[in-house]
């Protein structure tokens, strides 16, 4: 008589299983070097399956088009200049030594090779995907000058300065502390500034900033 012959059960499928998030990754990273070296228009699907090194078929499967590629990249950056802004010091005391410790690490921030980066491809490609030109000012110029403007506030709350118009008041300091200098680096026309440099324009931006809203 023939003994049966027991078979041990066919393993169960995975349902579904996570998308390999190193290479997803990996695909951001080569797009975000891709894209903000040559725009939008002028990277392939292909480019950037060579510079990740996996196949095309696996950068499909986890963006459909380049523009989801585009977007996701987009809202990666932005998420990270949010971040950066947590990082900016507070105010403590001494008011003129605060702002310019806070304007100092602002433009330091806003100087950063992927902020610069960022915006130079929102600057060509805002007005054909103007929902990822709203993400990138929410996170990034939108959300500086409310950061500043709560700092200020909690200044004139103290009684160090007196601010009438809050926004009006934020708009001023932070467009001092940038000036032409930040707009010329934009705009690749000077090299980045030195600390030496730097420090000349957030102060002088702070002197006059306090000769218009200080109170002495």
């Amino acid at each position: 008589m023939t003994e049966p012959q027991h078979t041990s059960p066919e393993p169960k499928r995975r349902a579904g299983r996570p998308k390999d998030m190193a290479k997803r990754d990996a695909m951001m990273d080569a797009a975000a070097c891709l894209f903000f070296r040559y725009g939008l228009e002028g990277v392939t699907m292909e480019a950037v399956a060579r510079e990740a090194g996996v196949s095309k078929v696996t950068v499909y499967g986890h963006f459909v088009t380049k523009e989801a590629l585009f977007g996701s990249v987009i809202r990666r950056e932005t998420e990270t200049i949010r971040r950066g802004l947590d990082k900016l010091p507070d105010t403590h005391e001494g008011v003129r030594q605060s702002l310019i410790d806070v304007g100092m690490s602002l433009v330091h921030f806003l100087l950063e090779p992927h902020v610069l980066a960022v915006e130079r491809v929102m600057n060509t490609q805002g007005e054909q995907h103007p929902e990822l030109l709203q993400a990138f000012f929410e996170a990034g110029p939108w959300a500086t000058k409310q950061w500043l403007q709560e700092r200020l506030e909690g200044l004139a709350q103290t009684g160090h300065l007196t601010l009438g118009v809050p926004t009006l008041a934020a708009n001023h300091l932070c467009s001092m502390w940038q000036g032409m200098l930040v707009t010329e680096v934009r705009m690749g026309v000077r090299h980045l500034p030195s600390d030496e440099e730097l420090h000349h324009q957030v102060s002088s931006a702070v002197d006059v900033f306090l000769a218009a809203y200080g109170n002495t």
